[in-house]
């Protein structure tokens, strides 16, 4: 069952359905690919000048946050779009304020948890329906696996 955001969202599902504690139960981690997003911002630059700025742009009424950790670091947030489109726009319209704006991509990959378990199918089912009805719709998907029979009357002579 995933995708969730956070390994203690899974945990608390462990938690919620007390027949999981019973079982044998794994929380798979993936890294998902995401659009990146198009960052409309003023570059990093040192410290006081970044500040400095920032309480002009401020003054002026201009919707805009200081970048205080990661590799932009005193850049000037002006924005972050879905569409180029859009970010283009305010990038021409910050720069006719004549501000040093420029776009860039915002990587937003994103690290998702699922719950794995083995369960006997009628019991898998039951506790499929027990998250579901409390956490259904946050999941991507539900997916139940039969084990396919090792002997039955067809493959044993």
């Amino acid at each position: 069952m995933g995708w969730l955001e956070s390994r203690e969202a899974v945990q608390a599902i462990i938690g919620s359905v007390p027949a999981l504690g019973d079982m044998a139960v794994s929380i798979e981690e993936l890294e998902r690919e995401r659009p990146p997003l198009n960052w409309v911002m003023i570059p990093p630059q040192p410290p006081e000048a970044a500040r400095r700025q920032f309480r002009d742009i401020q003054r002026q009424g201009i919707d805009s946050y200081l970048v205080t950790q990661g590799e932009y670091r005193n850049a000037i947030s002006l924005g972050l779009f879905e569409s180029r489109e859009a970010a283009i726009s305010v990038l021409e319209e910050k720069k006719r304020q004549n501000l040093n704006a420029v776009l860039a991509n915002y990587d937003r990959n994103q690290i998702s948890y699922a719950l794995d378990f083995e369960a006997e199918p009628d019991l898998a089912e039951d506790l499929v329906q027990a998250v579901t009805s409390e956490y259904g719709k946050n999941f991507d998907f539900i997916e139940i696996n039969p084990c396919e029979g090792v002997a039955t009357s067809e493959k044993t002579p």
